[in-house]
């Protein structure tokens, strides 16, 4: 039995709750001690399992980052139940940098994906390295692709086997990802794992777990999201919260304020001049002006002033 058998799920349970990980020294103390508790039909199983996905994850060009290897996050060994192994495509000397969490609802306001593009001044200002995400579409995938284009480094985390990319909406993002430099894409989950929902709430545990802090940029009541900032508060990590107006589904984040999350205003980060507005605002009252309505607003198009941002909000850069 290796250490990449650890990934078994069987083993896996088991590993958690003997705390094996964090009372011992080494892989081989590890396998010692599960070796002295475990079946042997388990124990053959485990094996059998370990050999497919050392296959597997060779003809994927995977790598494997276990929990005594140097490059294993120290902030993620802390928590109750870190992951044996971290299935990697990219470059894994980014483990070692420091992260903030950025997570969010998939069906993200206007007004929120446009502030997502001033996320990593809000991170130079925590003094950390990039962001780390889960990959899902909404808020994880714009802050990833803003945070790539501005040159910081980005995590992906994965909540299936290294082989799967959920969803298939976000495949140019994988394709981004697993092509920069900046970029790194991690799985706990074996080859083979298929998609089932109890594990993207497990993988949240792991992207509050390797950040010192959270940013929760937009979540209705009830959220995926959420449990990402479940997670962080029981990790003790800081937890901060976007709320703006014109955000149309925050009120899981408004919750978060009330409860003590510290609140983040991202206009001093913004363009001077630069201002979000709606097309009611300028909505003339009779019918006879709008024709001068329509003429202003395309003109502002045209220029380059006035840039559409979705439903209805158009962003002012004068």
């Amino acid at each position: 039995m290796d250490f990449l058998s650890l990934s078994s799920p069987g083993l896996y349970k088991i590993l958690c709750r003997s705390r094996f990980l964090s009372e011992s020294r080494s892989k081989s103390e590890v396998l010692e001690k599960l070796r002295e508790i475990l079946p042997k039909d388990l124990i053959e199983k485990a094996e059998f399992d370990s050999k497919n996905y050392s296959s597997s994850l060779k003809k994927m060009g995977a790598e494997i980052v276990s929990y005594f290897d140097q490059e294993y996050p120290s902030l993620l060994k802390e928590i109750y139940d870190p992951p044996p192994n971290l299935f990697c495509f990219g470059n894994i000397g980014l483990l070692k940098l420091s992260y903030l969490a950025v997570v969010g609802t998939r069906k993200a306001s206007p007004i929120t994906l446009h502030y997502s593009k001033l996320i990593p001044n809000f991170v130079y200002s925590l003094g950390l390295d990039g962001i780390i995400s889960g990959l899902a579409l909404g808020v994880d995938a714009a802050a990833m692709f803003l945070t790539l284009e501005q040159g910081m480094p980005v995590i992906g985390v994965m909540g299936t086997g290294p082989e799967k990319e959920y969803p298939q909406e976000n495949r140019n993002l994988y394709k981004r990802m697993k092509s920069s430099d900046n970029a790194l894409v991690i799985t706990e989950c074996p080859p083979g794992f298929e998609v089932r929902k109890y594990a993207f709430p497990k993988r949240n545990r792991i992207i509050t777990g390797i950040s010192p802090s959270l940013l929760m940029m937009e979540a209705p009541t009830k959220s995926g999201a959420l449990s990402s900032a479940s997670n962080a508060i029981s990790q003790d990590r800081d937890v901060f919260v976007f709320d703006h107006p014109l955000q149309t589904q925050n009120q899981g984040g408004k919750k978060l304020l009330s409860d003590g999350a510290t609140p983040v205003l991202f206009d001093k980060y913004q363009t001077e001049g630069e201002k979000i507005f709606h097309l009611e605002e300028i909505l003339p009252s009779n019918f006879e002006e709008v024709p001068g309505m329509l003429a202003r607003l395309g003109k502002n198009k045209l220029n380059g002033n006035w840039i559409d941002i979705g439903n209805g909000f158009i962003r002012s850069v004068q």
